[in-house]
């Protein structure tokens, strides 16, 4: 705050020691090159109050104590949604999917739903126990009701012995983690999620739990709150509350046509999944 001299003060009159007497006895330690008590009064009703502004390239939003850049979050983050040798199965689904994506991507924006049945669809002619899947919740004292759809897909070793493994695969991710105003840091976040996920349950709970507590730090450190439906415990639901399973004819998608040309895929495990890919003649 700028601190402009001023032609005559009321403490004008007193002598040094008296006005530091006067100072000492509200208990205040004055350094000579700070400005006085009355010093900052007169500036503060003559120019007004400082305004904050919270600015994205503001240093004091960025680097404050609530806004602390976590380089262990965002690496977790990254492993999450990073893919791994050590599951092909994932690899080839996700490669698939985004197969999928590209031949319907006109139906994105004109219904997501038909959109989702389409992929679902795509994948289910590939050999993929793939469905459409609606989760539904009710309401509680910290939650607000909801439901919501995404895509799965249950992959059952041929090992007897082995368990089902679930796939997630959600074809607007990243959207759901957008949030007013984002920082720096939350906005690296944000580019880190794929905007299609596929992904087992555990990789996609950390991706959660990482980015609702980055969204958390974002939006208090510009003053804001965080809103319900981006609350861990909200987006939990979406992906993990009591589901329903649409598969087969209860999609509403019209098989591929009987003149369609069956094809290989090489450079697959035919054990891994049925790779057959169908193309329009």
């Amino acid at each position: 705050m700028a601190i402009f001299s001023r032609t005559k003060r009321v403490t004008d009159p007193l002598d040094d020691d008296a006005k530091a007497r006067i100072f000492s006895s509200h208990g205040c330690i004055l350094d000579q090159d700070s400005p006085r008590l009355y010093e900052l009064v007169h500036g503060f009703f003559e120019d007004g109050p400082e305004e904050t502004f919270y600015d994205s390239d503001s240093k004091l939003s960025e680097n404050s104590v609530v806004e602390c850049p976590s380089e262990d979050s965002e690496e977790i983050l990254r492993m999450a949604v990073s893919l791994s040798d050590s599951d092909p199965y994932q690899n080839l689904l996700l490669a698939h999917v985004l197969r999928a994506v590209e031949a319907y991507s006109g139906f994105r924006s004109r219904n997501k739903s038909v959109f989702g049945d389409k992929v679902v669809s795509f994948l289910r002619e590939l050999g993929y126990n793939a469905a459409v899947c609606v989760s539904k919740w009710t309401s509680s004292a910290k939650l607000i009701a909801g439901s919501y759809q995404f895509i799965d897909v249950v992959y059952k070793p041929s090992d007897n012995d082995q368990t089902a493994v679930r796939y997630f695969v959600d074809l607007d991710f990243a959207s759901e983690f957008e949030i007013a105003r984002p920082t720096r840091e939350y906005t690296r976040v944000l580019q880190l999620l794929p905007n299609v996920f596929v992904g087992k349950e555990e990789n996609l709970r950390t991706i959660v739990r990482e980015s609702c507590d980055a969204a958390k730090r974002s939006l208090k450190s510009r003053g804001l709150s965080l809103p319900p439906w981006r609350r861990s415990s909200y987006l939990q639901h979406k992906w993990f509350s009591p589901y329903k399973r649409k598969v087969g004819s209860s999609l509403g998608v019209k098989p591929l046509n009987s003149d369609a040309v069956s094809c290989r895929s090489l450079g697959y495990d035919d054990g891994a999944v049925n790779t057959r890919l169908f193309i329009r003649a």
